[in-house]
């Protein structure tokens, strides 16, 4: 069942668009660290997010990955309208329909289309807001339906894509996850091993631990632990 990735990307872009607003009153919060990005703080975060808005449109648009803009604007006020300018820019080009062709770095078959765009930015924005409200505050549940389609796309996009792209050897292991909260299991790694451990947990713990973003303690582990945490241990992601 296809998801609705636009609508999730309008509330995730809507939350970041929360946190900065709250910046603009207090621009001190532009400096909260972003723990899941070492290196990052929230003005750094913005601009990621926001330049990878302007480069998808032009992946879309003009059907090219050479898209650049210049950084962000520091003062809170501009950044705020900056970000909601290249939000509204990528709300627009991915209103085409999902089989309209598109530039996309993946290679894979039926991955140069709109539709790629949808699901890689709702995961994009998805993952980018949990950072965004957790340097502020609590964040936002996720969506678990939309999370567990982000562990899939991990394990047919990034990894594939890393491995080709040779950031990523061949996992020593494979690991099973399964979602406690919505219907679905995926191996991760490669499918002649045995699978030596299973991982489950709600899907929005499972999605932000492959993306590093929280460790497992809120997951189970059954099998050899050791094994597994040594197989999703490695980088999975970008």
């Amino acid at each position: 069942m296809q998801l609705p990735y636009r609508e999730h990307i309008e509330e995730a872009t809507g939350r970041v668009t929360a946190v900065l607003t709250q910046a603009a009153a207090r621009p001190g919060l532009l400096n909260a660290v972003i723990a899941g990005a070492p290196g990052w703080d929230l003005y750094d975060l913005t601009d990621h997010l926001g330049q990878v808005h302007r480069w998808v449109v032009t992946a879309i648009v003009d059907g090219h990955g050479r898209g650049s803009s210049p950084r962000a604007p520091r003062e809170p006020a501009a950044l705020l309208g900056w970000f909601e300018t290249g939000a509204a820019q990528l709300l627009a080009a991915l209103a085409a329909p999902p089989e309209t062709p598109a530039w996309s770095f993946s290679r894979q078959p039926g991955h140069d289309r709109v539709g790629f765009w949808l699901r890689r930015q709702a995961q994009e924005n998805l993952v980018h807001a949990w950072d965004a409200e957790t340097a502020v505050g609590a964040a936002s549940a996720l969506d678990p339906e939309l999370a567990w389609d982000g562990v899939v796309e991990v394990a047919d996009v990034f990894v594939p894509r890393m491995q080709a792209r040779a950031m990523l050897t061949a996992l020593p292991y494979a690991v099973l996850l399964r979602p406690t909260d919505v219907t679905g299991e995926l191996v991760v790694g490669e499918v002649a091993h045995e699978v030596v451990a299973e991982l489950t947990g709600p899907a929005q713990d499972l999605l932000l631990h492959v993306w590093k973003r929280v460790p497992d303690d809120d997951l189970q582990w059954t099998g050899d632990v050791a094994a597994g945490r040594a197989a999703l241990a490695r980088s999975l992601t970008p």
